[in-house]
C-alpha cells in the first residue's frame, strides 16, 4: 500500500473513532421516559365542593315560665311530633287560682239569675201600679168635675186625690225597683265577664306551663332533669327535623354563574366510601357573601341510598363531612393524564415535560377540569404533543431523552 493511502485510511479510522466515542456518550447520558400524546377528548364538568351536613331545621326549646319541672318525658335520641308535651312545670298555685276564678264566676252567674228573677217581679209590679194609677186617675178626673158642680162632698173629693197620689208614688216605687233589679242584673254581668277574662288569661299562663314540641324530629340533646329549677333563660332540649337533610356550601365568583336551583347533586363522605347519595339544590343565595366574595347554596338530600325506601334510616347524620359533585355539562380539550403532572414546591403551580426533538422540554400549564386519571390542560399544551408520563423525575429542559418502544 502506499503511503499516502495508508495516511488516509489513518485519518478515515480516527474520525471514525471519535465520532463512535461521542455517540456512545450521547447515549450514555439520554435518560429513559415514556410519553403519552396530548389529544382531545370530552370531559365532562363537575364542580367540587365541600360542605357539612346539618338538619332542616333545628329548633332550642325553652320555657316561657320559673318553676320546678314535674314532669321531663324525653330523653336523646326520641322522636316526636309536634305538639307533643315534652315537660310541665310545677304549678299549684296557678291551678288554686283556676278554682277560685270558677268559682267567682259561678256566683256571678248565681247572681245574674237572681237579679233577672228580680227584675222580672219589678216588671210585673210596675205594670200593676201602671194600671192602679191609670185607674186612680179616671177617677181623679171624675170626682173632680162632679166636686166643681158641688155634686160630692169634700171628703169624698179628698179620698180620690189620696188615692190618686197613692197610686202615682206606686207606679214610681215600682218604676225605681225595676230601675235598681236592671243595674243589679247588669252589674252581675260585668262580674261575669271579668271573672271568664281572668280564667282566659289564666288558662293561657298555665298553658304555659305545659312545654309543647314546637316541630317534629329527632331530640338530639337534653339540658334539664326533672326536679331542676327552671327559667326562660335555661333551655330544656333541642330538636332537630331530619326528614330532609341539608348541606351549605360555598361556590367561588368564578363559577356563581353556573350554578342553578333544582340541579343535581352527587355527596360522597369517607363515612361511606362506596355509597354515593344524591341530592338537589334547592337555594341559590341571591347575592354573593361580600366578605368571602363566595356564593352561598344549600342543597338538599335524604342521606339515604338511592335504593333505599322512604322507611330506612339515613345513613348521613347532621355533623358529617361530605364532599359535593355538582354537574355542569361537558366540554371537550387537550387532556392528559394525571401522571405527567408536577407541582413546583409550596405553589399551586403545576408544570409537565414534553419531548421535542430528543430533549425534554418543561412547561408551566394551567389546569381545566378532571375526568377520573384525566386532566384537562387550557393553556401550556398543544394537541400532539409528546409529554413524559415516567421518567421525569430527573429531568430539566435540554435534558436528553430516551422515549421507550
Amino acid at each position: 500500500m502506499k503511503p499516502i493511502t495508508r495516511s488516509i485510511l489513518v485519518l478515515v479510522v480516527a474520525v471514525a473513532a471519535a465520532h463512535g466515542r461521542a455517540f456512545g456518550e450521547q447515549r450514555t447520558d439520554a435518560v429513559p421516559v415514556t410519553t403519552v400524546v396530548a389529544r382531545k377528548d370530552a370531559i365532562a364538568q363537575t364542580l367540587h365542593l365541600t360542605g357539612g351536613v346539618a338538619g332542616f331545621k333545628e329548633v332550642t326549646v325553652y320555657s316561657k315560665v320559673t318553676g320546678i319541672i314535674e314532669k321531663l318525658l324525653v330523653e336523646r335520641g326520641m322522636g316526636i311530633t309536634k305538639g307533643d308535651v315534652i315537660a310541665v312545670v310545677e304549678h299549684k298555685t296557678e291551678m288554686a287560682q283556676r278554682e277560685e276564678l270558677i268559682t267567682a264566676a259561678e256566683a256571678a252567674r248565681v247572681a245574674i239569675r237572681q237579679a233577672e228573677a228580680a227584675v222580672e217581679v219589678a216588671e210585673a209590679a210596675q205594670q200593676q201600679a201602671e194600671a192602679q194609677l191609670e185607674n186612680a186617675a179616671l177617677e181623679k178626673d171624675r170626682v173632680e168635675n162632679l166636686y166643681k158642680e158641688n155634686s160630692v162632698p169634700k171628703q169624698k173629693y179628698d179620698a180620690v186625690m189620696a188615692q190618686y197620689k197613692v197610686a202615682l208614688a206606686g207606679r214610681e216605687l215600682a218604676a225605681a225597683n225595676l230601675r235598681a233589679g236592671q243595674e243589679a242584673v247588669a252589674q252581675a254581668k260585668v262580674g261575669l265577664t271579668q271573672a271568664q277574662a281572668a280564667l282566659e288569661r289564666l288558662d293561657v299562663r298555665i298553658a304555659e306551663y305545659t312545654i309543647g314540641a314546637p316541630i317534629s324530629g329527632v331530640v338530639t340533646a337534653r339540658f334539664v332533669d326533672e326536679g331542676a329549677m327552671d327559667n326562660p333563660a335555661l333551655s330544656i332540649v333541642q330538636i332537630m327535623d331530619t326528614s330532609i337533610l341539608k348541606v351549605n356550601c360555598d361556590v367561588a365568583q368564578v363559577n356563581a354563574g353556573r350554578v342553578r336551583e333544582a340541579q343535581a347533586v352527587a355527596i360522597t363522605t369517607d363515612a361511606y366510601p362506596d355509597t354515593m347519595f344524591e341530592g338537589i339544590i334547592k337555594i341559590v343565595n341571591p347575592s354573593l357573601d361580600p366578605k368571602t366574595r363566595t356564593l352561598p347554596v344549600e342543597i338538599h338530600t335524604t342521606g339515604r341510598r338511592p335504593s333505599d325506601s322512604a322507611e330506612t334510616s339515613t345513613l348521613l347524620k347532621p355533623g358529617m363531612f361530605v364532599k359535593v359533585g355538582i354537574n355542569l355539562g361537558s366540554k371537550t380539550g387537550i387532556v392528559v393524564p394525571r401522571d405527567c403532572l408536577m407541582r413546583m414546591p409550596g405553589t399551586g403551580v403545576y408544570f409537565l415535560f414534553t419531548v421535542k426533538d430528543g430533549k425534554a422540554e418543561k412547561g408551566a400549564v394551567e389546569l381545566g377540569v378532571s375526568r377520573g386519571n384525566l386532566v384537562e390542560v387550557v393553556h401550556g399544551l398543544r394537541e400532539g404533543d409528546r409529554v413524559v408520563i415516567k421518567g421525569q423525575v430527573n429531568l430539566k429542559t435540554g435534558t436528553p431523552v430516551v422515549e421507550a418502544e
